[in-house]
């Protein structure tokens, strides 16, 4: 009775571990890491489960694994983190975010998008709708004529004179 109770013991001590990042194999359907847990050991081929609608390809970091009934050889990683490019929010915020600084927050007062290089939408039916736009800054285009604060109208007064900025 007592060898059954270390047996079971051993098996629910060897259910979750925590451990570091490797490697990604993100070339197949399912994402695959390799992850290194106690002292010399080192999985890989591990399944990386995502949530859905919510990829990544993380670079490294913390992982949580969970491996069924005990047994090291099938273990499913739940977990990655990167502490070193996580962003704090208050209580009920959300971000998605990676290692470049690009991110989509959801916070209390407002959605704040931030690009480190450029932002395209797509919209195959050709419609993109904003009830409300402010843009800092003077090169605003619309089908590559400049349409901001500093555009004027060509030829449009009497004698074909130009139009002033926008007040």
């Amino acid at each position: 009775m007592r060898e059954a109770l270390r047996e079971i013991s051993s098996r629910v001590m060897m259910m979750f571990s925590r451990g570091v990042l490797r490697g990604v194999d993100d070339s197949g359907p399912r994402q695959r890491v390799q992850v290194e847990l106690l002292k010399d050991e080192l999985r890989d081929g591990l399944e990386h489960m995502q949530n859905y609608g919510f990829t990544s390809h993380p670079k490294g970091g913390d992982v949580a694994v969970a491996f069924l009934g005990g047994n090291r050889e099938q273990g499913i990683v739940l977990v990655v983190d990167d502490r070193q490019y996580r962003l704090k929010l208050q209580p009920g915020e959300v971000a998605i975010y990676d290692d470049l600084g690009n991110k989509i927050e959801l916070l209390r007062d407002m959605v704040k998008v931030t690009a480190m290089q450029k932002i395209q939408i797509d919209a195959p039916e050709g419609e993109f709708n904003i009830d409300t736009l402010d843009i800092n800054g003077s090169d605003l285009r619309h089908n590559g004529k400049n349409i901001g604060s500093t555009h004027q109208h060509d030829g449009v007064l009497p004698g074909g004179s130009n139009t002033g900025e926008p007040v």
